[in-house]
């Protein structure tokens, strides 16, 4: 196989041990000569992407060495090569995608914190025992020292082609909030503008001789904003101090971590000169190039600077050949791996699908949910504090979890290690981001996706501590009408800590209220969480409870239909709710009383399982649904009537009442010191039919109010004209205004129809019954 001619020099001992060179490799010289060409190859957060895109990168790595065969190669990286990797790679610690980097000649690399996922022991065991190239972290101390950590260099020297090039490698300074702290327990993570800078001038402090003829920094840190150099250094001040302050001795910087790719020239402090600065992306989407020409007094000029992509890029190469053999041994590795038995299920947990069959990402779906309630629960897998609810967005889910799905051998129902990457295969770090409850109700708000978007609406999966209430028919910014955190109306001045994925977190899908607040990583990956949710919680089932629901399919908030109480005006605390709507509606309905002490409802045959509650399987059309009170002290007392869908149903984007719709009546419980109810001891102005209440017909109250409305009382709230439509004031039509006598029983009286929960909603309305004779 054809390899570059490159050797790593340890610096200092070349000279004094008498280094031979290998084959074709020329002396080195203390300056390269004016003219003096040398290629630059980058990569950065490979993350093990073998399958996707291990290729593709090592063709491209092979076309552009073949492409300037006349002039030497090297190959670097700024970190993250494993770790948050995909199931060919992390089923087996990475190890494949550590024997691909060799296979591809990798020269050096600066370790990302992912490097430091399983341990400082690992890293630097059992990774660089397997890895032909060295891990560099010049601020990675021995803590309370400044004394590299045993295991890794701060720097390397390779002989590139007779160039002699000096590496320097940093890792951000947040790894220590990035990783298990037990995995890096006596370290510290000091200031990579310093280390860079400590290093670069202990190498202009060598021999003639030994000195680099060019200084390349490959930093595991980057901006969040690639739209200028400006914006880049505005966005990160780690990244905008060591672009904008670094070592003059620095001829170029790689850097990685944000997953952003850019190419940009710095001004180099104390000079005139500039240096090129670049960011490959991520996942091997792209190769960092450089190249560059001596101009024999130290510094470089820069004859290209691109960013590569590999995207359907194929060459043919025998590096290519072995690429591709240890890439087709490690998904098959890992399909045997992956038969292992995870968890079991009750019953499919699926994605949302349309009437078509096709999956809809726009609607509610118990796998979305689920896959949020696992990154709640995830943070106590790792060092972060606990979460207050999880969020994940539909387009991470890629297949569904069913029973008669068989990935191996496994029993029906029983979910492999390999069906549950299948379902998240994309290995996005798992973390947590603090967000203030304005923030939240954005996210919600932001699922009606920019115009011109593919997708209109992305439905968010949401874990069980949330329930969000919407209106699909408001205008954009005004759709969210109510967010609970654990059945509390959420602040939105209060911070709320929301376990996501680092692909939300980052704004991806247009979630652009995330970019708010800060991503603390947990170390983990979606699929290292989700396969140990499985381990401790099967077996496991779809939760149909619908998280999110749409008020415009609420037939009292849209108008569909107006549901009141009605009562008798005789003394026999006879209620009835009823509803306006035309056509049967399908329920079930759960009605709920909130009674004093001592008093209690009777709805008959439709009483639910709790006291002083209805189930109703479906509201006919003028529906009428009676029930009584009793018992309770003499007194003014108030009550309160809701209805609601029953919660503990299943409804799923089809909720007829997803919305709480209440009103509270007034009543007096009067001892019973007189016989019967003929006469109160007054006249109410009315026509006497036999009735006290002077035949007064059933009559509705007007719609309460919303803000700024009437105050619900009406203009015939005292013995008024009963055919002026007046708003009933809640008090009997009697000359002395007087409650009718109800002995131990209720009769009540509501003071005003109030709003729903919604303002501007349909009321929730009264109107007086007639009494029977």
């Amino acid at each position: 196989m054809t390899r570059r001619i490159t050797a790593r020099l340890a610096v200092g001992t070349a000279a004094a041990a008498g280094l031979v060179l290998p084959l074709g490799a020329v002396p080195v010289l203390a300056e390269a000569p004016a003219g003096t060409q040398i290629q630059l190859l980058g990569i950065t957060d490979f993350h093990g992407r073998l399958d996707s895109t291990g290729a593709n990168v090592a063709s491209v790595v092979e076309r552009e060495r073949a492409a300037h065969a006349d002039i030497g190669t090297a190959l670097l990286s700024t970190g993250d090569n494993i770790g948050a990797s995909t199931y060919e790679s992390s089923s087996q610690q990475d190890t494949p995608t550590l024997e691909f980097l060799n296979a591809i000649g990798l020269d050096a690399t600066a370790t990302g914190n992912h490097e430091y996922d399983r341990g400082i022991d690992d890293l630097t065991g059992r990774v660089s025992d397997t890895a032909d190239f060295p891990h560099l972290a010049a601020n990675v101390y021995t803590e309370g020292t400044q004394d590299v950590a045993p295991g890794l260099e701060s720097h390397t020297m390779l002989d590139v082609e007779g160039v002699r090039v000096a590496v320097i490698g940093v890792v951000t300074e947040d790894t220590e909030s990035l990783v298990s702290p037990d995995g890096i327990a006596g370290l510290d993570f000091g200031d990579p503008t310093a280390a860079v800078d400590r290093v670069a001038g202990e190498l202009e402090e060598l021999p003639e001789a030994e000195r680099p003829d060019l200084t390349v920094v490959q930093a595991h840190l980057g901006p969040s904003d690639t739209s200028s150099l400006d914006a880049a250094v505005a966005s990160n001040s780690e990244f905008g101090t060591l672009a904008t302050e670094g070592h003059e001795s620095v001829d170029a910087m790689f850097f990685g971590h944000s997953h952003t790719d850019f190419a940009f020239e710095a001004p180099v402090p104390g000079t005139e000169r500039t240096r090129p600065l670049l960011q490959s992306g991520y996942y091997g989407e792209a190769v960092g190039q450089l190249v560059l020409t001596s101009t024999g007094d130290g510094t470089w000029t820069v004859d290209t600077q691109e960013i590569l992509p590999t995207e359907d890029v194929t060459h043919d190469s025998p590096v290519v050949d072995e690429a591709q053999r240890i890439i087709d041994e490690a998904v098959a590795k890992s399909e045997e791996i992956g038969s292992e038995v995870a968890g079991t299920i009750t019953e499919d947990i699926t994605r949302a699908f349309t009437d078509e069959g096709r999956e809809d990402r726009g609607a509610e779906s118990t796998l979305g949910n689920l896959v949020a309630d696992a990154l709640a629960q995830g943070t106590g897998y790792s060092q972060l504090a606990p979460a207050d609810f999880g969020i994940t967005n539909p387009g991470g889910l890629r297949t569904d979890l069913k029973c008669d799905d068989q990935f191996g051998s496994e029993e029906r129902c029983e979910v492999t290690v390999g069906e549950l990457n299948q379902v998240l295969p994309f290995a996005n770090d798992h973390g947590v981001v603090t967000l203030t409850g304005a923030d939240v109700i954005g996210l919600f708000e932001e699922q009606w996706q920019p115009e011109g978007a593919s997708r209109p609406f992305l439905h968010l999966g949401i874990s069980d501590e949330l329930d969000v209430v919407y209106d699909s028919e408001a205008a954009r910014g005004e759709r969210v009408l109510s967010v609970l955190v654990d059945g509390e109306e959420i602040d939105p001045n209060a911070e709320y800590r929301v376990a996501t994925l680092s692909f939300l977190a980052a704004g991806g899908d247009n979630f652009t209220s995330f970019a708010n607040g800060t991503f603390e990583q947990s170390g983990l990956t979606d699929f290292e969480l989700w396969e140990r949710y499985f381990n401790e919680n099967s077996p496991i089932g779809p939760d149909t409870d619908e998280r999110q629901a749409d008020a415009a399919l609420d037939i009292v908030h849209n108008g569909t239909a107006e549901v009141g109480i009605s009562y008798s005006d005789d003394d026999s605390g006879e209620y009835v709710i009823e509803s306006t709507n035309t056509e049967a509606v399908e329920g079930p309905f759960l009605i709920t009383l909130s009674l004093p002490e001592g008093v209690t409802a009777d709805f008959g045959e439709r009483a639910g399982e709790q006291p002083n509650t209805a189930l109703v399987t479906e509201l006919p059309a003028g529906a009428e649904i009676p029930f009584s009170l009793s018992g309770g002290e003499p007194g003014e007392h108030t009550f309160t009537a809701r209805i609601t869908a029953d919660p503990g149903s299943e409804w799923w984007d089809d909720n007829p009442m997803p919305l709480v719709h209440s009103a509270e009546a007034a009543y007096r419980v009067t001892e019973d010191d007189a016989p019967g109810d003929d006469d109160n001891g007054g006249d109410d102005g009315n026509e006497d039919d036999g009735n006290d209440d002077g035949g007064e017909s059933p009559r509705p109250s007007d719609p309460a109010p919303g803000p700024g409305g009437d105050d619900g009382r009406g203009d015939g709230g005292n013995g008024g004209d009963d055919e002026r439509g007046g708003q009933d004031d809640g008090r009997d039509d009697r000359a002395d205004g007087s409650l009718p006598r109800t002995g131990s029983e209720i009769a009540g009286a509501l003071a005003a129809a109030l709003v729903l929960l919604i303002a501007g909603s349909a009321a929730v309305v009264a109107v007086r019954r007639k009494t029977a004779q």
